[in-house]
C-alpha cells in the first residue's frame, strides 16, 4: 500500500508542479481558458499557483525520502480536502466558466475527494501497525 500511495504522490506531484508553474506564470491566460469574464483577481490566480507550488515541494521530499508516516498522510489529506471544499462552493455558486471546464474542475473535484481519502485510510492504517 506504502509503494502504490508513493507512486499516486508521484504522480500528483507532477501535476501539482505543472499546475502551479501554469496558474503562477500565466494566470490570465488560465482564466481565460475556464471562464468567458474575468472571474477572480490576477493576484489570487498567482497565489493559488503558489499554492500548488509548495504542496509540490513538499511532495518531492516524501518521493525522495520514499517514506510516509500517518502524520504526513494526514497533512496530505487535508492539502487535498481544503481545496475541494473551497473548489465545491465555487462551483455551486454558478461561476460563468465554460461547460467544459465545469466538468473538468468537478473531475479534479472529485479526485481530490478520493486522494485524500486514500491518504486518511492509509494514515490510520499505518497508525495501526
Amino acid at each position: 500500500m506504502k509503494r502504490f500511495t508513493l507512486q499516486l504522490i508521484k504522480a500528483d506531484m507532477f501535476l501539482n508542479w505543472l499546475l502551479g508553474f501554469v496558474f503562477s506564470l500565466f494566470p490570465l491566460r488560465v482564466e481565460k481558458l475556464i471562464t468567458f469574464e474575468p472571474l477572480l483577481p490576477r493576484f489570487i490566480w498567482v497565489a493559488i499557483g503558489i499554492v500548488f507550488l509548495g504542496f509540490a515541494v513538499w511532495q518531492t521530499g516524501v518521493v525522495k525520502r520514499r517514506d510516509l508516516s500517518p502524520n504526513e498522510l494526514v497533512f496530505a489529506a487535508l492539502m487535498s480536502w481544503v481545496p475541494v471544499m473551497l473548489l465545491t462552493l465555487g462551483l455551486l455558486m454558478d461561476f460563468p466558466l465554460f461547460s467544459w471546464s465545469r466538468v473538468a474542475l468537478w473531475v479534479g473535484d472529485v479526485y481530490m475527494l478520493i486522494l485524500g481519502g486514500w491518504y486518511l485510510y492509509l494514515a490510520k492504517t499505518l497508525s495501526k501497525n
